[in-house]
């Protein structure tokens, strides 16, 4: 038995953002076997990569076909699986943000509320199994229809459906269809998870902790940026406390300049700006600002 890992990742939206991911993190994939999506990346412990519809993933783990995945939380509870999670990664397909899981309606039919739907009501989406355990089970809507829907769920409103559940980031595109979220199923994140069996390999299981660290710290890296400015040294500790930092700034001296330092950082990039224009009120000179971060390792 191999005490290399496999891995399968999502292909289709979540591709490029996931990529990207293993590529900071200084595992890069090279698709060798298009056909079957199978790639390779030069990390002498990886047996092999392979795309999936992000739909099949949690199956195809469950099958223990692969050792860790990099899917969505949506997916898993569509297959009403559970597998130990190893990190929690708050992106979308877009890479920002987590999803949501949603009931919606036409603006036009009146309807506010899931419970108002109409009896023997017809409800579009790709998630059959978590649609039929939300109305059946936990709604206790035995009448209402679930049809399949295998893309562009937000049309089927059009084509005779009542009601739609249907992944949403920004709900620009529900706005654009006429629609109107009336209930919210579950919030999803992207998660890394991990078989039962693989994590029973004490060879493979630190593979594993040391692939799912790599890939956190590759999103890590796009939530900050690097600061580094030039401080007289009477307003240091000032300074120091406005950066903050992983752990604090570090500090250096200028050479051949007398009273100055440098102070370098890493500050969120949700305060990149407040932390630049509070440097500059108090005197802080020469900001440079580093954003493209390959990682960070932090603990």
């Amino acid at each position: 038995m191999s005490t290399k890992i496999r891995i399968v990742l999502p292909d289709g939206s979540m591709e490029e953002v996931v990529n990207g991911l293993m590529t900071k993190a200084g595992m890069p994939v090279t698709v060798s076997k298009r056909r079957t999506k199978e790639g390779t990346t030069p990390v002498p412990w990886i047996q092999k990569v392979v795309y999936q519809r992000p739909q099949e993933i949690p199956h195809w783990l469950y099958m223990d076909l692969f050792d860790i995945a990099i899917c969505g939380e949506d997916w898993i509870r569509d297959w009403n699986y559970s597998f130990p999670v190893l990190a929690k990664l708050p992106i979308g397909r877009s890479g920002t943000r987590p999803v949501r899981i949603v009931v919606a309606v036409s603006k036009e039919s009146g309807i506010s509320r899931a419970s108002e739907l109409p009896f023997g009501a017809k409800v579009a989406t790709e998630y059959m199994r978590l649609a039929s355990h939300h109305f059946h089970t936990m709604r206790s809507r035995s009448d209402i229809k679930i049809l399949p829907s295998y893309g562009n769920t937000e049309h089927k409103i059009r084509f005779g459906a009542d009601a739609i559940v249907d992944v949403v980031e920004s709900g620009r595109a529900l706005e654009e269809n006429g629609l109107v979220i009336i209930e919210e199923i579950m919030e999803s994140s992207t998660v890394i998870v991990a078989t039962d069996n693989a994590l029973g390999s004490k060879t493979k299981k630190s593979f594993l902790g040391h692939f799912a660290a790599l890939i956190v710290a590759a999103y890590e890296s796009s939530s900050f940026v690097q600061l580094t400015a030039n401080v007289p040294d009477r307003i240091v500790p000032q300074a120091a406390k406005i950066m903050g930092g992983l752990k604090g700034p570090s500090r250096s001296r200028l050479c051949g300049v007398r009273g100055w330092s440098a102070l370098q950082s890493m500050v969120p990039v949700a305060k990149e700006h407040e932390v630049m224009f509070s440097l500059s009120r108090i005197g802080v000179k020469d900001i440079i600002v580093n954003r493209n971060l390959p990682l960070v390792m932090r603990g």
